[in-house]
């Protein structure tokens, strides 16, 4: 599940919404991920925190509808004023690919 060799495919409404660099974070914490074997299943649900400081935001990776759930801390320390939007990145598993989308509640 998640392998590496699979094809990464981010949406155009999350790079619309979430700045590159952060969208890059986000892949490399699901390879972290995979490597510590926390995965247990897919998709993925990844939230944004509001809260924020200087050199770092903050995500929430979710999956088993939230019964499994882990805070992580994102080095960054660019522009922050797509947080506090309640955006949630959903990251599915595919046969061939893994895909990066927001989640229907972000869509309008």
């Amino acid at each position: 599940m998640f392998e590496p060799t699979k094809k990464r495919q981010t949406t155009d409404e999350v790079k619309a919404r979430v700045p590159a660099a952060v969208i890059s974070l986000l892949w490399q914490t699901i390879s972290d991920f995979r490597q510590q074997k926390k995965i247990v299943s897919s998709p993925l649900a990844i939230a944004f925190s509001d809260d924020h400081d200087d050199t770092n935001i903050y995500v929430l990776v979710m999956q088993e509808n939230g019964h499994v759930a882990e805070e992580v801390t994102l080095a960054y320390n660019g522009p922050t004023d797509f947080l506090g939007q309640g955006t949630i990145v959903i990251v599915t598993d595919k046969q061939k690919s893994i895909n990066m989308t927001l989640s229907a509640v972000n869509k309008d």
